[in-house]
């Protein structure tokens, strides 16, 4: 139970991480109207999405190096920081040079907030370590709700005064978590390590089985200098993850379920809405939130592969539809075409599919695959990556819409999609019900990789 309470605190940072995501959806709209005094053209617009972004994998870089430094738990708390200047400056903003400024502080916030999942990956148990790492992107989905309710009813800058309320709640109620024990191992504070993991686990022989676990991990880095450390970037037991995350991620942003996100009304303008635009924003918004609970209890009894599988399938067969759909009667008045519900009905599909596997799992895995030794280093040069991916795409999709227009955007995301299946098939790992130590040796070639010091030949002093 006490898991639980801290994964539910530390997530509170990922409802901030949520709201950044779904402002641009709220906030660009309400810049357009006639009566805003801040006036944007499309460039300015795809901008001020973007910024969100273009600062993230710099938040996740430093992220991954502060909580080498000086912990989880701190980096985790420190995250709210940003989060809570950024929203302040958003809701003063008079001028759109401020405004920019704003979201491109919460944009750094949010790369900072992958280490959520190093962090719960350390202090969870095998069998628990999917479900409580997966209730992240509920509270983002949570988050991305709250935004678009919000802002239909309220001004965006009073939409930005509620959010730096809820990064000031993150920041009061994260002082109060402890660090990982895996951290304070490596660190040397072995009894406050045994402590927690006593606290965390509940039973003595279960913390006493998983604390030699984590020494197992601790004895191999210890006494290394920095040349040795990083030397350890070329072996099967980094790269091979690196190189499967990184491709996951690519596959993730190219199937444009972060599009969706920060451009949902925009889309549901080009596909010709049932309802009022930001109504079905905030329908999707909902389906969402329920969509990823049910991934939640999903991840917890099928394998990482099967979800991963299904979700791309599921992704690829709707924007296909959707691609198909618009080929057809793209060139139809939106109020004129015929089954108007389709657009909507293909863009939910295509939600549920991404929140059931596409969505959670990188950002799961990210606290999975990698070894104790460069576990914070990596995770943030990944997470870094996978933002500067999604900042790329968001900055991108408006060229996107005048050169391959909707029919051809959506045929891309189909595409990459239905790639992404074939790539898990072949190379995706299976994670589920593994202790960390167990999936760090899986990636092991034995005859090179027994000792973590490199040979002779190559060996630094400090």
């Amino acid at each position: 139970m006490f898991q639980v309470l801290v994964a539910l605190a530390v997530h509170t940072n990922s409802i901030s991480v949520g709201m950044s995501q779904g402002f641009s959806a709220v906030l660009i709209p309400q810049l357009q109207l006639p009566s805003s005094y801040i006036k944007v053209d499309n460039q300015d617009a795809s901008w001020i999405a973007s910024l969100g972004v273009i600062s993230t994998p710099g938040g996740a870089l430093f992220s991954g190096l502060l909580a080498e430094a000086v912990g989880r738990k701190t980096t985790i708390q420190i995250t709210a920081l940003p989060f809570l200047i950024g929203w302040l400056l958003m809701a003063l903003s008079p001028t759109k040079t401020l405004l920019c400024i704003g979201r491109f502080i919460t944009g750094f916030a949010i790369g900072m907030g992958s280490t959520c999942y190093v962090y719960l990956a350390e202090v969870s148990q095998p069998d628990q370590r999917g479900v409580l790492a997966s209730l992240g992107p509920v509270f983002v989905s949570f988050g991305v709700l709250l935004v678009y309710l919000f802002g239909y009813f309220l001004d965006w800058h009073l939409v930005s005064v509620v959010c730096s309320a809820t990064a000031a709640f993150s920041l009061i109620i994260i002082y109060f978590l402890p660090e990982t024990p895996p951290w304070l191992a490596n660190k040397g504070h072995l009894e406050k390590a045994n402590q927690i993991l006593l606290t965390l686990r509940g039973s003595k022989e279960i913390a006493d089985k998983e604390m030699s676990s984590i020494m197992e991990s601790v004895n191999k880095k210890t006494d290394l200098n920095w040349c040795q450390y990083f030397s350890q970037l070329t072996q099967s037991g980094v790269w091979k993850p690196f190189l499967i995350l990184v491709f996951f991620f690519v596959c993730q942003e190219g199937s444009g379920m972060y599009t969706i996100v920060y451009y949902a009304t925009n889309i549901f303008n080009e596909m010709g809405s049932v309802f009022d635009s930001s109504v079905e924003s905030i329908i999707i918004g909902i389906v969402r939130l329920v969509t990823s609970i049910i991934g939640c209890v999903c991840i917890e009894h099928f394998g990482r592969r099967p979800l991963a599988m299904s979700s791309g399938l599921g992704m690829g067969i709707s924007m296909g539809l959707a691609t198909w759909y618009e080929y057809q009667y793209g060139h139809i008045q939106p109020n004129l075409r015929p089954c108007p519900y389709v657009p909507l009905i293909c863009v939910i599909t295509n939600v549920i599919s991404s929140m059931l596997g596409m969505l959670q799992l990188p950002w799961l895995m990210i606290g999975e695959l990698f070894p104790l030794s460069v576990r914070g280093l990596m995770s943030g040069t990944v997470s870094s990556l996978a933002y500067f991916f999604i900042f790329a795409v968001i900055k991108v999709y408006p060229d996107m819409m005048t050169s391959l227009h909707l029919f051809g955007s959506m045929l891309l995301f189909s595409i990459v999609s239905l790639i992404t299946v074939i790539f898990v098939y072949l190379y995706l790992p299976e994670t589920q019900g593994k202790s960390l130590i167990e999936i760090e040796n899986s990636f092991k070639v034995k005859e090179k990789d027994q000792e973590i010091n490199p040979p002779e030949s190559i060996k630094c002093t400090t």
